[in-house]
């Protein structure tokens, strides 16, 4: 498989956290097409904090082959933790590997919101440093595909780090939209500031080899419900956002958006958690 010939981030190592119902069809394909090819290693980890090490070995070993098969190098990794501490042995995991990418899946909940605002999703995006990408299998055209990607942004976030995330986890053919929604009433100053924050991303984002433009919306709709108009309006396969959009996202996902705009196709979501522990940017 050819690399993709951009300055993004280079996904060295990904860290898959799977649970007994996170081997979804979706979960297995975002993480098979940000891996396959065998340059990106891929740890599957389970955390058992229910006394059961034998059933959570076989989880793992079972995903992690699967994803074998599909052509990733992926290898399994069973760690137990007590009860109430499965999302910190997360990070933990996270931090020794190094990881450039925390993947995960649905743990049973019907949407985005439920795995984010869960206590270990919502943990998980806290307790680490790098970039969190939450999956479910949302709607008909739930897959992997990350060749229609919308990034939100606030202007307050480092967008140094947002461009070589986004153009690390895009496909090569992948168009990229990025969206300001700027408040209603803010004037031509906000505007122009608007514009130039949309201006550096998109510029970014090309330097990168990503295809990418930018849209500002003004207009009287709060922050979550614009963007969840615009990605079911773009189609998008995929949402990025800065850590400081956690939320608007968890309104987003959480029924502030038009009636099923997340359950008529939007599976992915990917949080760029860019702090260290000590609040500062990560290399």
């Amino acid at each position: 498989m050819d690399e993709k010939p951009t300055g993004g981030r280079r996904l060295r190592r990904l860290l898959f956290a799977t649970d007994r119902s996170a081997a979804s069809r979706a979960a297995l394909l975002a993480v098979a097409g940000l891996a396959v090819g065998g340059g990106t290693e891929v740890v599957v980890v389970h955390v058992d904090d229910r006394g059961q090490p034998e059933e959570g070995r076989r989880l793992v070993n079972d995903v992690a082959f699967g994803l074998i098969a599909l052509a990733v190098n992926a290898r399994p990794e069973l760690r137990t933790a007590a009860r109430g501490q499965v999302a910190a042995e997360i990070a933990a995991a996270a931090a020794e590997h190094a990881s450039d990418l925390v993947v995960l899946g649905s743990s049973g909940r019907s949407d985005l919101g439920g795995l984010l605002l869960g206590s270990v999703g919502h943990a998980v995006l806290k307790g680490v440093s790098c970039p969190v990408l939450l999956v479910v299998r949302a709607g008909r055209r739930a897959s992997g595909r990350r060749r229609r990607v919308l990034v939100a942004v606030a202007g307050d976030e480092d967008l140094t780090e947002l461009v070589r995330t986004t153009a690390a986890v895009a496909e090569l053919d992948a168009q990229v939209l990025v969206l300001h929604p700027a408040v209603a009433g803010g004037g031509d100053l906000q505007l122009a500031m608007s514009a130039r924050v949309v201006e550096q991303m998109v510029a970014g984002l090309r330097r990168c080899g990503v295809r990418a433009r930018g849209r500002i919306r003004a207009g009287g709709r709060d922050t979550a419900q614009e963007i969840g108009r615009t990605a079911l309006g773009y189609g998008a396969d995929i949402i990025v956002m800065g850590s400081r959009r956690l939320p608007a996202l968890a309104a987003l996902l959480h029924g502030s958006v038009p009636h099923g705009a997340v359950h008529q196709g939007l599976g992915q979501v990917l949080i760029g958690t860019a702090r260290d522990a000590g609040g500062s940017p990560k290399e």
